[in-house]
């Protein structure tokens, strides 16, 4: 491909009915091998179009994001929501399966943009995701993300973190296993007067790099019932050990623990019995689900 794989809806907002674009289902598709003459083409992208669904795809090499959902900087009018995007399998974003990139930044196995409201990610396989200067995250809240459910998620090996909040509001980022990001885990870069996000029953593991990027200082967001487990090293979240954290009223119920997944280094992030995650409330997640349904002959 030239560019990118499907685009649903366009740039501007249409008043008239008729003219709107939603209701559309992609599913059970293979997109791969893109951006070879346009290097930014998105292998599925949503503009201003609603209730569309986006499910058991498998979205790989790909010099840029794999989904990208929404065209409004900031807070302003938006027709992008109710959006679900379930069961896909997002794989060599930025970097191709041949070793090829990264050449682009500013990116994600999925990326959102503007109020998003009713919009679901979950269930979903994010991993090996590069950017160049920055910006290879696994899910990526960019620019005034509003309303987004986070849950069910597996994402690891990012050069930039799993998940990244631009700056958002009221977004939720629940029973999510966060792993292997390179430079940091998790990231906030704005700093807002409301709520950014609740962030709670997640599994964040590593060995490099930082927790937490960004900006941490405000206090506008939740983090709790979290396990944090950094192999080889100490935990710090922003700079501070767990109990001067709690001090600020962060993750008073959150442990850090090894969470005993199978196989971690070759993507089995099952969970053994008696991992302390299922005291915190974690609910395992099955990837078997994940990706196309039904097999093609030489894919």
């Amino acid at each position: 491909m030239g560019a990118g794989g499907v685009k649903i809806g366009e740039e501007i907002i249409r008043d008239d009915e008729t003219e709107q674009t939603h209701g559309i289902d992609i599913s059970d598709c293979r997109i791969y091998d893109g951006g070879l003459v346009f290097h930014s083409g998105v292998g599925i992208w949503i503009g201003q179009s609603y209730d569309n669904r986006i499910a058991h795809n498998w979205i790989r090499d790909l010099y840029y994001s794999g989904i990208s959902v929404g065209w409004t900087w900031g807070y302003g009018p938006s027709s992008a929501r109710g959006n679900v995007i379930e069961f896909n399998e997002v794989s060599n974003i930025g970097v191709r399966s041949n070793g090829d990139g990264p050449i682009l930044s500013d990116m994600g196995g999925i990326y959102t943009l503007g109020v998003r409201v009713g919009t679901i990610i979950r269930s979903n396989f994010f991993h090996d995701i590069a950017g160049l200067r920055y910006g290879g995250w696994g899910i990526y809240l960019d620019e005034g993300s509003t309303q987004v459910i986070v849950e069910d998620n597996i994402v690891y090996g990012t050069t930039h973190g799993g998940f990244h909040q631009h700056y958002g509001r009221e977004n939720i980022v629940s029973n999510n296993i966060f792993a292997f990001g390179r430079d940091a885990q998790i990231q906030r870069t704005r700093a807002e007067s409301h709520s950014s996000f609740e962030f709670e029953h997640n599994i964040i593991y590593w060995r490099d790099g930082d927790l937490l990027a960004g900006r941490f200082e405000d206090l506008n967001y939740t983090l709790d019932y979290n396990l944090y487990w950094r192999e080889g090293g100490s935990v710090q979240f922003d700079g501070l050990s767990l109990d001067e954290w709690r001090s600020r009223g962060m993750d008073l119920h959150s442990l850090i623990e090894d969470p005993l997944f199978v196989n971690p280094d070759n993507g089995d992030f099952t969970l053994k019995d008696g991992s302390p995650a299922f005291s915190l409330g974690f609910r395992p997640i099955d990837i078997s689900n994940m990706g196309p349904l039904h097999s093609l002959t030489g894919s």
